[in-house]
């Protein structure tokens, strides 16, 4: 404590070192440095120090003597530090913190994609991220605090409550809960009398609530929340004793239900649309909040139903407005790539510590594991002559390895055993074997890492099982315009797939480059979407492209750029994802005079009412050339119709073939 740290430089918290321009380049440990003052706690409380995040992992001493590490840069830590406040006013808090760089290989690290895979942003994200305070309880403490909604009927609702309570003595407390409805008025609550021994106790009960007012999705219905709190009050035999510690949630009624990537809502089939979400900042500490909700009203108005934040543990705020606005969240631990096995321990920490934290929100949906854990089946291209063939590459998902026979799987039962509410997927991106029979999203990149976009339908059929979930797909597209160099230089750029798809010395300039980068993300990602919309519930469960938001400027996965301006490619889902479209087959890229086409034509409808009788018009034009056909019929509710073929022989005339298709209701 009575070193001098003056000359030492002033580094922000919550912040990341990497705002700060001697630590830029920094990747740890870095050193933290705090003092303060604070009056001595009574006899009758206790202190605790309160660390709400810190990016990655620490080691927290308190006026020289040591009080703990942290593990999980999501995770809050307490530390209890009674003793220490009670011996003196002046105090010296230090902590050191460490963020190692990730490598492509293994990794030790658990920061997911905040530091790997194809969303993450540029620089090191290490600091202390999250609020550093001194709290006071009583003599018992809840140190770890859970809540679920573990079952929903249209009748009743059922509340489970876990708390781990630290008591520093034995004692009787007494537990009252308190649930406020929608409306205001109380919902359901109760009183529970317990004798804790001395140290940690852990406590479960359940709460149910009848009539409940369920949330949906905003697909389908209402966002109704309800406000749940918990006081853990020591039992002195007065009508009203003085609450020790206490909890508050605010939390939403539903049952959500994933069955071979088939999803259901409080016992309604949906057909589930999303885009995966990276970090929305290189430096979480200060994201606007406005980003947040910016980008999941995004996602909704674009017709999505679903937000994967993917590989990573988001700021609060996300989860709430989700919440909210009625959005699904996929919720991936931050587990990308491949890990050591020194991370075993820490993962299934993480996997617990995610439930208690996030079990609440009905918005999250289900939990996955692991973010390709072998990698992408088919990765980036390359150019390089070593690298490995197609077949050693798919051979790393044929074969057992650390991280899919062994921490997968663990990480599966932790998350089941801490939340059997929700469903959870093993991992995300795997190949569905005849050896691997666990239902998990098809990352097939067709168009960017291998073969063309139009593939697709010719491969679901061959391979139906791929279209159970069609999770990895897109392409990057640049937002510069003023670029000479051959080849893209931003951190996240997939060189390899631009060099074999959009290569730069193929345009003029960099605006014309930049500009056939959009454009060509936008025609995949509406093709993909309309191809596995074909397929709904037969046997597609949804889709969840790549991704919502770019991580850097200069361009990226997302449909929205760094800055949030809509790319051509929003347009482009915006369209793809109404809740009533019309789909032809795709000709081919070249049709020749006198070649006869035969297209069909499909109906898909989202809607949850039937549109009755229906007309159906498509158009086929080419220069003056131009032929239609028209069908009637029934479009039932949330259905997938083959309307008819359009047929016709391709006229001597030259020009591009545009197929127009409407839909209008007759009834």
């Amino acid at each position: 404590p009575d070193l001098d740290d003056s000359s030492w430089a002033t580094v922000g918290v919550p912040g990341h070192w990497g705002e700060h321009p001697d630590f830029r380049d920094q990747s740890g440990p870095i050193l933290f440095r705090r003092s303060f003052s604070t009056p001595r706690p009574p006899d009758t409380s206790r202190a605790w120090l309160k660390l709400d995040g810190v990016l990655a992992s620490s080691d927290v001493w308190l006026d020289g003597s040591y009080v703990g590490d942290t593990v999980g840069y999501f995770v809050p830590h307490q530390f209890e530090v009674t003793s220490a406040l009670r011996g003196r006013e002046d105090h010296s808090l230090t902590v050191e913190v460490s963020c190692r760089d990730q490598g492509s290989g293994t990794k030790n690290s658990v920061t997911g994609s905040l530091q790997a895979g194809p969303l993450a942003p540029p620089g090191n994200p290490g600091g202390i991220w999250r609020p550093v305070s001194i709290t006071e309880t009583g003599t018992v403490a809840i140190l770890w605090s859970r809540l679920l909604c573990s079952r929903v009927r249209a009748d009743r609702a059922e509340l489970k409550i876990r708390l781990v309570l630290d008591a520093l003595e034995p004692c009787d407390v007494r537990l009252d809960t308190s649930i406020v409805g929608p409306d205001g008025e109380a919902a359901a609550g109760g009183v529970e009398t317990h004798t804790l021994a001395g140290g940690e106790n852990r406590i479960e009960w359940t709460v149910p609530i009848d009539s409940p007012s369920l949330w949906w999705p905003a697909a389908l219905g209402e966002q109704p929340l309800y406000e749940v709190s918990v006081a853990v009050r020591l039992s002195d035999g007065s009508a009203d004793p003085a609450v020790s510690d206490r909890r508050h949630w605010r939390t939403g009624l539903r049952r959500i239900e994933v069955n071979n990537m088939q999803w259901k809502v409080n016992g309604e089939k949906l057909f589930v649309k999303g885009a995966s979400l990276g970090p929305q900042s290189g430096f979480l500490a200060h994201l606007d909040q406005q980003v947040v909700n910016d980008d999941l009203t995004a996602a909704r108005e674009a017709g999505l139903d679903l937000v994967r934040v993917h590989g990573h543990v988001a700021r609060p705020e996300l989860y709430a407005a989700a919440d909210r606005q009625g959005l699904l969240l996929w919720q991936d631990l931050p587990l990308v790539g491949g890990y050591a096995t020194s991370t075993r321990k820490v993962a299934r920490s993480i996997a617990r510590s995610a439930v208690d934290l996030l079990g609440h929100h009905p918005s999250v949906a289900v939990w996955c594991a692991h973010e390709e854990p072998n990698g992408p089946p088919l990765p980036e291209p390359e150019l390089r002559e070593s690298d490995p063939p197609t077949a050693r590459r798919l051979s790393r998902h044929l074969l057992p390895s650390w991280n899919r026979s062994i921490l997968d799987p663990l990480l599966r039962r932790e998350l089941k055993g801490a939340d059997s509410s929700r469903p959870v997927i093993t991992r995300s991106g795997s190949l569905p074997l005849l050896t691997d029979l666990s239902a998990s999203d098809a990352h097939l990149w067709l168009g960017w890492h291998s073969g063309v976009h139009d593939d697709l339908p010719h491969l679901l059929r061959q391979w139906p099982r791929l279209a159970a979930f069609l999770g990895g797909f897109g392409s990057q597209s640049a937002v510069i315009e003023d670029w000479d160099e051959d080849a893209p230089s931003w951190a996240t750029a997939q060189q390899g797939a631009f060099a074999r798809y959009l290569p730069r010395q193929a345009y003029g300039d960099g605006a014309s480059w930049a500009a056939a980068t959009q454009s060509y993300q936008a025609d995949l990602l509406r093709f993909h979407i309309e191809t596995i919309r074909r397929l709904k519930f037969r046997p597609s469960g949804g889709f969840c492209l790549m991704a919502l938001a770019d991580a850097e400027p200069a361009g990226g996965f997302g449909i929205l750029d760094f800055d949030r301006v809509r790319k051509p490619a929003y347009d482009a889902v915006v369209d793809a994802c109404r809740p009533v479209i019309v789909v032809a087959d795709a000709p081919e890229p070249i049709a020749t005079p006198g070649q006869h086409l035969a297209l069909d034509v499909h109906a898909v409808s989202d809607l949850r009412d039937a549109l009755g009788r229906v007309t159906v018009k498509a158009v086929a034009r080419c220069d003056e050339w131009s032929m239609e056909k028209e069908w009637e019929g029934e479009l039932s509710a949330n259905s997938v119709v083959r309307v008819g073929t359009l047929e016709f022989t391709v006229p001597d005339v030259t020009g591009q073939l545009v197929i127009d298709l409407s839909l209008v209701t007759t009834d």
